[in-house]
């Protein structure tokens, strides 16, 4: 029996290692910014379409109004992104984005999703909110515990939010999905940043702001607005402690034989 348990557990860690091997070939990093040269103070996330190793189907020199999606291949072997696709939304019946053809990222290369032509991602006119946010969540506002809401909206900390405004916001945090490599995948824009915090940010300029609508780079799934954060490793985590917990079952049941 106890060398039925070691051929489990073999086979057990065996497929960890496949799976573990498969992440390392196609890993990828995702970002969420948006990018505005249409009004005053305009900028692009950074790095941008001219800097180096970043690939693109946005033809430089567009006027830009537009969210952006920036995937880094930080793996050794090429990633092949094809069915891309983004959705605002979801919650309420969805509205899809699939104006990009295949992409092929060379190992450390970025590449940027954005509008293909002016103004075909301007995808901060579809937030849940419409033009303007909730007044309990207008840009810039301070809960006196040295939190500010920064863009506000959906983009709030939730500690701003009713529990049906953390509801509404949670079912329509745009959602971006791919196929790398064959193998679908799927993020989402917990921090609202491609739909601007759920209301049109051109509109800003009524809370003491410019009206551009620019915003830096943002890790998928974090809760930053205007940087760079890491989420948890949270599905790595219960991966490994789940092993554990198997391993644990699976000697328990084979001591009881």
């Amino acid at each position: 029996m106890r060398s039925r348990f070691w051929q489990i557990m073999m086979g057990v860690m065996a497929a960890a290692l496949l799976i573990s091997g498969r992440a390392a070939a196609d890993s990828l990093q995702v970002f969420v910014g948006y990018a505005d040269n249409l009004r005053a103070s305009g900028f692009f996330p950074t790095p941008w379409l001219t800097s180096p190793n970043v690939v693109s189907q946005t033809p430089n020199g567009q006027t830009l109004d537009a969210g952006a999606v920036r995937i880094d291949n930080t793996g050794a072997t090429s990633l092949a992104i094809t069915n891309f696709k983004v959705t605002l939304n979801p919650g309420g019946g969805g509205i899809p984005f699939t104006i990009w053809s295949p992409l092929t990222l060379l190992p450390g290369q970025i590449g940027i999703f954005t509008q293909t032509t002016s103004f075909n991602f301007d995808s901060s006119d579809s937030g849940v909110f419409g033009g303007l946010p909730p007044a309990n969540l207008e840009p810039n506002n301070a809960d006196g515990n040295g939190n500010t809401n920064l863009i506000g909206g959906c983009s709030s900390p939730s500690s701003f939010m009713t529990s049906a405004q953390l509801a509404l916001c949670s079912a329509n945090a745009p959602v971006i999905s791919f196929d790398e490599n064959g193998n679908p995948v799927s993020f989402t824009d917990t921090g609202h940043i491609l739909d601007t915090g759920g209301w049109d940010f051109v509109n800003n300029s009524a809370f003491g702001e410019d009206g551009n609508e620019s915003i830096n780079w943002n890790t998928i799934g974090g809760t930053s607005r205007g940087g760079t954060t890491t989420p948890e490793p949270a599905s790595i985590f219960l991966f490994g402690t789940g092993l554990l917990g198997l391993g644990a079952l699976l000697r328990k049941r084979f001591s009881q034989v």
